[in-house]
């Protein structure tokens, strides 16, 4: 395999350099917890986080197929009718962490397939944010194909057996109106947008142009700010901090309407003359908070709401005096019975009444008596004898007889007398003074026994109070509503306010623990972010310094000052230009803007959260000089070592700088023909320089005989290596290990037996017979032997060599097809 030069970072290093958030891949609730736990905040400040945390932690990015375990890579990208490129073109990928360099004159419809990715992904492209004059929008179809413009992008994502596949196209003539849908293993067809895939492009935007680059740098400071800080890990604070600012914004707003209300209540409450009025005025007005439970009496009209006066005026209205129909009936009743009463007793009856009720005495007192022998009422000899009872006996019958009219005109007086009085009502325990001698004038009829005199005063005394009552019963009446009228449209007023100031103050408590958890929270975010942005800054340091070569201006710092919410917010980045400090943005030339530029971007693409294995670059060369580009063909070998790196450029000396420094990249060339027929051709890929370098030696005339028979099988070895690894690589990928295990996993199988094992059987084999086997049935069986070859370059006799030339044809043969085998399950 290819000795890693210089420049090259093991593994492990160069995903620590960009790991930006934490090490552990812990949440950031789990990060604070202790901190939490330990800090002097309420239990219930406290729970109010945990439980804030916990909500915003569930709001992270876990859609189907788009977790940063299950990474993203690039298969291809195929366009027809968009800008560019006329009919169907393709533009094959490896599927795995790699340099790729898309190259072509200006306007051989590269970027078409830059654009079209981009559009695919997002909806738009850089170019369409910079130029959007009518004309662009008006001409973005290709003007050389009738169908409609389609852009395919074919995605292997760790775990997926087979690849997934994005495809764009247009309904109308809306370049800004794309319809694009997503075809997953597992998950059918589906709209890209139900796909849950826009959070993660937002923060880790895997595409890069030289639009896009002025951007960086020329954009608003809070647009910076907001690009590296979602890619800190630090969403879930502020999510969390969203959350408890809309329960303090509903808290806040609650108490300042309650008393922003609060003076035109007083002063409306001050304008009554109602005892009520005071009261309430009393109630809300008291230190500390309102008295709810006065108040709600009042607005609910309670009877303990009332103050003597409001209930002397009611206790007036609620008077019911003599009822004047009833006592003129009862008058009227006992003066006619009275009258009847008198006019019997002036008869016979009446006397006969008497002598009857005589007699029946003595007729009582002879029986009791029996052995008298006088007369108990004259005196006289004469006994009462039984001769006398009986005759006595018939008297009293018959004077009975005659007296019934008298007793009937007796009862009915009775009956008359009584009447009357049950009408005369006692005197109440409470009067108004006005009806205290009425009242008393009424309540003494009850004593009178003469009919007559009884019928004379009850009526007088019923009028005489009746007439006070109704008075009274008026005028309090009358008071009664005025007071109620003017109290009815406050109270209105009153209860509206009292629904939202109870609630205002109940929710202060609450309030007050939701701002002590936001100062911690807000505290916590910041330590927090310092902690999580160092790395970030040694990333983009390095970078830096790469791309910087010979350059005087040294990259000091990254800072973001402010915070999410605040009004100003920004990227600070501090450089010095020969150790005196500077602004970055008054020093640096074009050039050295950009490669900022790309030390910004770089750090966010390459993030370990992200969930995307690419990066696209296009054209990122511009206004650099030779020097930058050396490191710029570093730095993305560097990044390549993680990230599936396409770069679009039409400037040959990034090419040239990854040839000159030996570093291993695949080179895709782009040409345009006529009617936008666009057609690409493989230059170059790390197995093909590898053979290139193997053709070079053996056309190379007298050449010492150790070096075909050593160091030419040793440069075949490295061609079936890079073979060999890279269909590993893509068979561990879709078993659903990250590209870091994949990686590692292959760097650790060291003999070309271990390596073909792997490419060959997906595994480790326990006998090479195993790998023998399935080579010479995948790749015939001439190919063992070329293997053995290979092998025997690093014994001290070396491999047997009488043709040099058809021996790398060999090689490359059975290096292609171990290539097509990684191919053959997309």
């Amino acid at each position: 395999m290819t000795e890693p030069s210089e420049h090259n970072e093991p593994m492990e290093h160069v995903e620590q350099a960009g790991h930006i958030s934490a090490g552990d891949g812990s949440s950031v609730f789990s990060r604070l917890a202790g901190r939490l736990e330990a800090s002097t905040l309420t239990e219930t400040a406290k729970e109010m986080l945990r439980e804030t945390l916990g909500e915003s932690g569930n709001g992270s990015n876990t859609s189907a197929g788009l977790r940063p375990e299950r990474r993203v890579f690039l298969e291809s990208i195929s366009v027809s009718g968009f800008r560019g490129i006329g009919r169907k073109a393709r533009l094959p990928l490896n599927a795995k962490p790699g340099v790729t360099l898309v190259v072509g004159r200006n306007g051989s419809g590269k970027s078409s397939f830059a654009e079209g990715a981009e559009t695919a992904f997002t909806g738009r492209t850089a170019r369409l944010d910079k130029q959007r004059s009518e004309v662009w929008r008006r001409h973005w179809r290709n003007l050389h194909d009738g169908a409609g413009p389609k852009v395919e992008v074919r995605l292997a994502i760790a775990g997926d057996a087979r690849p997934s596949t994005l495809t764009c196209t247009w309904p109308g003539d809306d370049v800004t109106a794309p319809e694009v849908e997503l075809k997953q293993p597992g998950h059918g067809r589906r709209p890209f947008k139900d796909a849950g895939w826009e959070r993660a492009l937002n923060d880790y935007r895997p595409f890069l142009s030289y639009s896009d680059l002025d951007k960086v740098i020329s954009g608003k400071p809070s647009e910076l700010y907001d690009s590296v800080a979602t890619i800190l890990g630090l969403g879930e604070l502020t999510a969390a901090d969203e959350r408890l600012q809309a329960v303090e914004k509903e808290l806040t707003s609650a108490v300042k309407t309650a008393e922003a209300e609060l003076p035109a209540l007083v002063e409306e409450l001050s304008a009554l003359d109602d005892p009520r009025a005071e009261r309430a005025l009393t109630a809300v007005s008291r230190a500390g908070a309102p008295d709810f439970d006065e108040l709600d009496a009042l607005v609910t009209g309670l009877p303990d709401a009332d103050n003597d006066r409001l209930r002397e005026l009611r206790a007036t209205v609620e008077l019911a005096g003599p009822d004047l129909g009833a006592v003129g009936a009862a008058v009227d009743r006992l003066r006619e019975a009275a009258a009847v009463f008198d006019d019997v007793r002036a008869s016979n009856a009446e006397d006969a009444h008497q002598r009857a009720e005589l007699l029946s005495k003595a007729l009582d007192h002879s029986l009791r008596h029996a052995d008298e022998d006088t007369c108990p009422v004259c005196g006289s000899d004469r006994p009462l004898d039984e001769a006398w009872a009986e005759r006595a006996a018939e008297q009293v019958a018959a004077l009975r007889r005659e007296a019934a009219t008298a007793q009937e005109a007796r009862t009915e007086l009775r009956d008359a007398v009584d009447a009357v009085r049950y009408l005369v009502t006692r005197v109440p325990a409470w009067l108004p003074a006005p009806l205290v001698v009425p009242w008393g004038e009424w309540a003494a009829c009850r004593a009178i026994d003469d009919a007559g005199l009884l019928a004379t005063r009850a009526e007088t005394a019923a009028l005489v109070l009746a007439d006070a009552c109704a008075a009274l019963r008026e005028g309090a009446a009358r008071e009664l509503e005025k007071l109620d009228e003017e109290w009815r449209r406050c109270v209105t007023r009153l209860a509206a306010w009292l629904d939202r100031a109870r609630a205002a103050h109940a929710g202060k408590p609450r309030l007050r623990q939701v701002r002590a958890a936001r100062k911690w929270l807000k505290e916590a975010c910041a330590e927090l972010r310092e902690e999580r942005l160092r790395p970030f800054e040694e990333h983009s340091q390095r970078i830096w310094e790469e791309l910087r070569q010979q350059g005087n201006v040294d990259l000091r710092s990254v800072r973001l000052t402010g915070s999410e919410k605040a009004t100003v917010r920004k990227l600070v980045m501090d450089v010095s230009v020969d150790g005196t400090e500077a602004a970055a943005l008054g020093v640096m030339s074009q050039g050295e803007l950009h490669s900022l530029a790309l030390s910004l971007f770089l750090p966010r693409a390459a993030a370990p959260d992200s969930p995307f294995g690419f990066v696209v670059i296009d054209d990122p060369v511009q206004s650099m000089d030779p020097a930058k580009v050396d490191g710029l063909a570093k730095v993305l070998h560097d990044l390549g070592e993680t990230r599936q790196v396409v770069v679009f450029t039409h400037d040959t000396r990034l090419q040239r700088a990854f040839t000159n420094q030996e570093l291993p990249v695949t080179v895709l060339e782009v040409e345009r023909e006529a009617r936008s027929t666009v057609t690409v051709r493989r230059v170059t890929d790390p197995i093909g320089q590898a053979l290139d370098d193997a053709r070079a030696l053996a056309r190379t005339p007298n050449l010492p005989p150790a070096a075909l028979t050593h160091v030419l099988p040793s440069l075949c070895r490295t061609v079936l290596e890079r073979a060999f690894s890279e269909a590993a690589w893509l068979r561990l990928h879709r078993a659903g290990l990250t590209e870091y295990e994949a990686e590692r996993t292959v760097t650790a199988a060291v003999r070309l037996m271990d390596i073909a094992a792997l490419g060959l059987l997906g595994g480790p084999s326990k006998t090479a017979g195993d790998v023998y086997r399935e080579l010479r049935r995948r790749c015939g069986p001439g190919a063992v032997d070329l293997v053995r070859q290979c092998q025997e370059g690093a014994h001290p006799t070396g491999a047997s060599m009488p043709d040099p030339l058809r021996f790398v044809r060999d090689v490359e043969a059975v290096a292609q097809t171990v290539r097509k085998l990684g191919e053959a399950t997309r």
